[in-house]
């Protein structure tokens, strides 16, 4: 009897533990911006970026970096991620990788490595951007409603997934109801 209860108990812990691992999977999604940076073969750039985390399936995730370039031009990369065991790993195109972690509960840090024809290493220290804009401040034309242009002015680049998940009854446009309830299942503090 007590062998049962000990296999019974130690399949109960197991099974919890990993339910809790797969529970304790942060919040990703969001735009995390900072400073960027980037070593190449000639020369060191530094600069600003931005990582928007869009779309989050568990510990899997989607979304885009941004910084500009040694010629100041403005690079948007697609990228696809992990989140495992407190790392964080970015697969960008064919040459190139990232890895990091959470450095805080509202901060990461990734490096990235390119292995082209023109190598290059990038490390990138980010912070998450809060949606912390009233309302009031959105609604320029103070009709009660937002509408996707008054969001692309505060937040351009989350503009298309505030409206997309904030929009409850799907008629373009946020009421003060729907704004403050997409805001607040979106702050992570």
């Amino acid at each position: 009897m007590k062998r049962i209860f000990l296999a019974v108990t130690i399949v109960m812990n197991l099974v919890l533990a990993g339910s809790t691992a797969f529970a304790q999977v942060p919040e990703l999604r969001g735009t995390w911006r900072g400073s960027t940076r980037i070593q190449t073969l000639e020369t060191v750039v530094e600069s600003t970026c931005a990582l928007v985390i869009n779309v989050q399936n568990g510990n899997t995730f989607t979304g885009y970096k941004l910084y500009f370039n040694k010629w100041k031009v403005l690079v948007r990369e697609p990228l696809v991620g992990l989140y495992e065991n407190g790392k964080i790993y970015i697969a960008e195109h064919e040459n190139e990788n990232g890895f990091g972690a959470l450095t805080g509960k509202q901060s990461m840090t990734i490096t990235y490595l390119d292995h082209s024809a023109s190598p290059r290493v990038q490390v990138c220290t980010l912070e998450r951007l809060h949606f912390t804009t009233g309302f009031v401040e959105i609604d320029k034309d103070g009709d009660r409603e937002i509408v996707s242009a008054e969001i692309i002015n505060h937040y351009p680049l989350n503009a298309e997934r505030i409206i997309g998940e904030a929009d409850a009854d799907h008629d373009g446009k946020l009421t003060m109801k729907e704004w403050e309830k997409w805001k607040n299942a979106n702050d992570w503090e």
